[in-house]
């Protein structure tokens, strides 16, 4: 009997999983909480109140997306399977393109009448040998759930003391929206990594003083380093991370003391959270920066008819869920097969997850998800691109220009 699958979410991961099912006769259900496809890529309007992370009452944001994000990494790290961006698009693409590609992608393969629209689940539990999803008033059972709902959605919010009671608002970079809401402001800026970057250069403009606060370099990335003042109003500048925080001031771990703050951006990142699944993952650990173990980075070991996709960090996330996705696509189409479950337990206590390796440590972590890529491309036949040196290259080109990289020319051709 063919299987009967579940797929939560309808972003490039959920579109992929969905794609590489369908080309083998699988017709999934797609579950997706908003009115549109996309993910983090759709674009969410807020009010111009700042939605402050101290508020329980505060609204919850999907997308972290602001009208002037540019894609990071270059249009070719950005496809979805084998549907080819655009050629006339920008070498960094623009949220409005990579919107508009997810959009006719998910067209062309036949995708969009597959998804429930405005379709949150609230509750994933097993039940026999099956899934029982539950939404708002409906309940159904499936042989598989698929869960596409990434690793971006929640944000990590750092214990820095003093922290509640600053006397402006306290934002987190899902929810940054307009830089002129920051005319003439102090604006610290708390993480020093991707976020932090291009915030704060948006912000430059309209900002009085823009401080980045974080450890250097942020993860090992020392493109994101520099010295003095910059950005279009000479108003950037990095500093160590915050110890503590009183009324308006910040008081950094070198002893610096940032006065007359006016607001605080956290660019702190994500945690793994999963409120539908609350009950059913006793088996692994589930902290808030790390999580597993599961088989390959996707598999639950206790029943791995539930599966996750995309879920590691700090890599090509399209290429990551490419792989991802046409492997259980194999699985679940009897193409493969899953190793027996002592096989299982023996890798997963060997401690193959990257999930639960410290993404501090970047070189190890990039080293344990390259690996992963190299051992999918193995399974599935898939070529196996050399994703990390592109990335070391692209660091490179990072270093070199700095404030404006998206604008100058990169090249780097992909080998096996």
């Amino acid at each position: 009997m063919a299987p009967n699958i579940a797929i939560i979410g309808a972003g490039p991961t959920g579109l992929t999983a969905a794609i590489e099912l369908k080309r083998r006769g699988i017709i999934p259900t797609i579950f997706e909480a908003r009115n549109c496809l996309g993910g983090q890529w759709a674009y969410e309007v807020l009010t111009d109140e700042p939605v402050d992370v101290r508020d329980p009452q505060s609204q919850s944001v999907y997308s972290a997306m602001y009208p002037k994000l540019w894609a990071n990494l270059p249009k070719r790290a950005m496809q979805i399977s084998d549907y080819k961006l655009p050629e006339d698009l920008q070498l960094f693409p623009g949220r409005v393109d990579v919107l508009d590609y997810i959009d006719a992608t998910a067209r062309e393969a036949g995708i969009q009448p597959l998804i429930e629209f405005n379709t949150p689940v609230k509750h994933v539990a097993k039940a026999g040998d099956g899934w029982r999803v539950s939404t708002e008033g409906t309940e159904k059972i499936f042989t598989h759930v698929i869960v596409a709902t990434g690793k971006d959605s929640y944000p990590n919010i750092p214990k820095i003391e003093g922290l509640d009671s600053f006397e402006g608002p306290v934002t987190h970079s899902q929810s940054y929206r307009l830089p002129n809401l920051y005319e003439g402001k102090r604006v610290v800026l708390i993480g020093a990594c991707v976020s932090s970057e291009d915030i704060s250069l948006d912000l430059s403009p309209h900002a009085e003083q823009v401080y980045i606060c974080g450890t250097f370099p942020p993860n090992g990335h020392k493109c994101y380093v520099r010295d003095g003042l910059y950005g279009e109003g000479l108003n950037i500048s990095q500093h160590a991370r915050p110890e503590r925080i009183e009324g308006r001031k910040v008081y950094l771990q070198n002893g610096e003391v940032l006065h007359n703050v006016d607001d605080i951006i956290l660019c702190t990142g994500y945690i793994y959270n999963f409120p539908f699944l609350k009950g059913s993952l006793d088996d692994i650990e589930l902290s808030g920066c790390s999580m597993g173990p599961l088989y390959l980075n996707m598999f639950y070991p206790p029943d791995p008819t539930l599966i996750f996709l995309g879920l590691p960090r700090f890599t090509v996330h399209f290429a990551n869920i490419h792989l991802q996705s046409i492997y259980c696509a194999k699985i679940l189409s009897g193409e493969l097969d899953l190793p027996p479950a002592n096989e299982i337990n023996r890798e997963i206590t060997n401690g193959g997850c990257v999930l639960q390796k410290n993404p501090a440590n970047l070189e190890e972590y990039h080293n344990s998800v390259f690996e992963s890529f190299t051992r999918l491309s193995d399974m599935t036949g898939e070529p196996d691109l050399d994703w990390r040196t592109f990335l070391n290259t692209l660091n490179d080109h990072k270093r070199q220009y700095q404030q404006n990289y998206r604008l100058h020319p990169f090249t780097y051709d992909l080998k096996e």
